[in-house]
């Protein structure tokens, strides 16, 4: 049986008294790409959040590594060893690639200068093109790169567990599948769990492990690998 790295359990949250969240609850296994898919507005994003700590969660809990997290706040959860890229990369666009995956390290406070490069070296290897580009202001990247630089700066914080939140949005086919490639680099060469909330569904399917369908805040299904050729539900539920 797998180890179960990240669990969220029955979480009801919102905004501002508006309830998104009913009682979802999905788990993350060792050395496993999880999926969640569903339709605008579903609630996908707002998981993420809950789970790294930027929304309060009303009921229900987080746990990782079968520790209680709910209550420790953002730069704990990271610490332990969780990791979010966000919807939009976030990037600081006036400085240079380099720069931008050391302040990754910073906030996590790894302050070791040995420790910050050997991990840096890590994400160059993973993605050779941002070596090629490391003096290069970030904000001048294509879409592409630009995410892949987002990926490597969460990486800096050496995550057992990364939180992947729309990365190929906005992206050609062409760069979404080199994008969604590295994530599957990133369970194999680096052991790193995934968690991936994704609009295009069909090359989902094709890294993850296990994919939950989300509708209106809750969990409707759960879908394994082995279901995805044949499970009617994931065709009608997302229209492929």
């Amino acid at each position: 049986m797998s180890e179960v790295i990240l669990r969220a359990e029955n979480i009801e949250t919102g905004y501002k008294g508006v309830q998104v969240l009913w009682g979802t609850s999905v788990n993350v296994n060792k050395n496993e790409i999880v999926a969640v898919l569903g339709p605008n507005g579903a609630g996908k994003t707002t998981l993420l959040k809950a789970i790294i700590g930027f929304l309060k969660i009303w009921k229900g809990s987080v746990k990782f590594l079968g520790e209680e997290i709910s209550n420790l706040p953002v730069h704990e959860r990271v610490r332990r060893g969780i990791a979010l890229v966000p919807e939009g990369r976030k990037l600081f666009p006036n400085m240079t690639v380099e720069e931008n995956l050391i302040m990754g390290a910073y906030l996590y406070n790894i302050k070791k200068n040995k420790e910050i490069q050997g991990i840096i070296e890590i994400v160059y290897n993973l993605f050779p093109i941002l070596r090629e580009r490391r003096n290069q202001k970030a904000g001048t990247l294509s879409g592409g790169q630009q995410q892949m630089l987002a990926v490597g700066r969460a990486l800096m914080t050496n995550p057992k567990v990364l939180l992947l939140d729309e990365p190929t949005l906005g992206l050609s086919p062409k760069l979404a599948n080199e994008v969604l490639e590295t994530v599957v680099k990133l369970r194999d060469e680096l052991g790193v769990s995934v968690l991936l909330v994704e609009e295009k569904v069909l090359l989902a399917t094709r890294v993850a492990d296990r994919i939950y369908l989300i509708n209106q805040g809750r969990i409707e299904h759960e879908v394994l690998k082995s279901d995805f050729g044949r499970d009617e539900l994931l065709y009608k539920y997302l229209g492929i």
